[in-house]
């Protein structure tokens, strides 16, 4: 913890001011910061996740001196700067749309130069108090939508096994040794697919669906030649995401959950909703793509714009959003409790895996995607396809532009560690409170952000602004 006892000359170095920034008053860290005290009390009482509260936290201290910083000094003139750390919390916008940023550079280098399907998985609203009560059941739902491309790709040998061993009920419960449909099988059609959770609809309430990037070029590994699947039953594509999500679910749960089941089977006569409208253009889509399916993954899932104004003495807060069914801006006013309630709800398990990459675009399978890169450029003679070093070139050319001081530059048009004198400043040395392990430490931030308050609310807030 920061001594308070800080000496004055060393104070404006502590830059709290971004808390007390009007401008910045309809950021989150702003509005978890001026309602801490009723978040801690949701955690002491147990109705706040520790993850969640650890995300909060960070978000507060986000490139503040609590959190570390590295020190820079001009070789010439021998001024000094400080560069604050970064929180990497699921809250914070700016540290999440770099991470945006990073992860949809990676998949579009990755991508094949081919068209590309966006497939949205939804589940009706029965079935959602269910997976907020057990939020292990989110992993499932990537194991049943990986399971219903795989079917859908590979539905000439599954109707094949289907009728060979129609009455063989041995066969048909044993067949499988993984969840995972179709991954034993030594003849199939690896297909490449790319999918994000997400777990909010625009109005905030718990609504999980997959959102789902696969590629229409299919390999068979039978005939060892690309296969286009450009169309897609829907009526297929709908029952068969039903009846995985049911089946991998179901045993997870109770007798309850069984009663639902039968309901569900009898009110979707045509399946769950799946929205799998096709592309036009080929590359430029599947960019567009990639940075729509990703750009919640590490993001908070609001953008900091629709907060029209939030008042901290009456605790009431105005955001918008605009309604799906016919894009129609609604405008909620509201206290700020029931913002955070929903708010909070968003929040992943620790190292749960909001993006995965199944098929050719999986890391086990990354030689294949290489075979497949080779057959498919012999298939677009006219068109160029990017070689291997070329894709690693162009992937690393773009994660240099989002470091630290390139990204600044391109954003703010202003380098960081540029002395007024015309040099480049150089490292000097380097601040980290959590030498020793309290990196984890939810104590050490709690004690940061009661310091943080009070001195901001101190007599010295003047200097602190300055």
């Amino acid at each position: 913890m920061i001594d308070l006892a800080t000496p004055i000359d060393t104070l404006p170095l502590f830059n709290f001011s971004h808390h007390d920034n009007p401008k910045k008053k309809t950021s989150f860290a702003y509005i978890f910061f001026d309602n801490y005290d009723y978040l801690t009390h949701l955690f002491n009482i147990g109705k706040l996740r520790p993850v969640t509260f650890d995300n909060i936290q960070k978000t507060i201290l986000c490139h503040t001196v609590y959190l570390g910083c590295d020190f820079f000094q001009c070789p010439k003139c021998g001024k000094e700067t400080m560069v604050t750390h970064s929180c990497h919390s699921h809250f914070c916008t700016q540290c999440g749309a770099k991470e945006t940023k990073q992860r949809s550079a990676f998949v579009s280098s990755m991508a094949l130069e081919a068209s590309h399907r966006h497939i949205v998985f939804t589940i009706p609203w029965e079935m959602r108090e269910y997976l907020i009560k057990h939020r292990v059941l989110l992993d499932d739902l990537f194991v049943a939508a990986r399971n219903t491309l795989s079917c859908l790709f590979n539905d000439a040998k599954y109707r094949k096994n289907k009728n060979r061993h129609k009455n063989d009920i041995f066969y048909r419960k044993h067949n499988n040794k993984t969840k995972y449909a179709y991954k034993d099988d030594r003849n199939k059609v690896v297909f490449g697919a790319v999918m994000t959770l997400h777990t909010f609809g625009r109005n905030l309430q718990w609504n999980p669906h997959i959102h789902c990037l696969v590629c229409e070029e299919a390999y068979d590994t039978m005939k060892d030649k690309i296969k286009n699947f450009s169309f897609m039953s829907y009526e297929k594509l709908r029952k068969t995401w039903m009846y995985q999500v049911l089946d991998i679910i179901s045993p997870k749960l109770g007798s309850d959950f069984q009663k639902l089941k039968k309901d569900l089977y009898r009110i979707c006569e045509d399946g769950f909703y799946v929205w799998a409208k096709p592309n036009e253009n080929d590359h430029d889509d599947v960019e567009k793509c990639v940075q729509y399916i990703t750009r919640y993954t590490s993001r908070p899932p609001m953008a900091e714009s629709r907060i029209v104004s939030y008042d901290p003495m009456t605790k009431q807060i105005h955001w918008f959003y605009h309604r799906h069914e016919d894009d129609k801006r609604v405008d909620v006013h509201e206290h700020v409790y029931n913002f955070l309630n929903h708010l909070i709800l968003h929040c992943p398990e620790e190292n749960f895996k909001m993006t995965r990459y199944y098929g050719y675009y999986s890391n086990k399978n990354r030689p294949l995607l290489e075979k497949i890169y080779k057959l498919y450029g012999k298939i677009k003679k006219k068109r160029k396809i990017k070689t291997s070093e070329e894709r690693k070139k162009i992937l690393k050319r773009k994660l240099d532009d989002l470091k630290y001081r390139c990204h600044m530059i391109q954003s703010y048009c202003k380098d960081p560690i540029l002395c007024t004198c015309g040099e480049i400043m150089k490292p000097n040395g380097q601040y980290n409170p959590f030498e020793g392990g309290k990196r984890n430490d939810r104590r050490y931030r709690n004690k940061s952000i009661r310091s943080m308050g009070k001195l901001e609310r101190g007599r010295d807030i003047g200097l602190l602004r300055s």
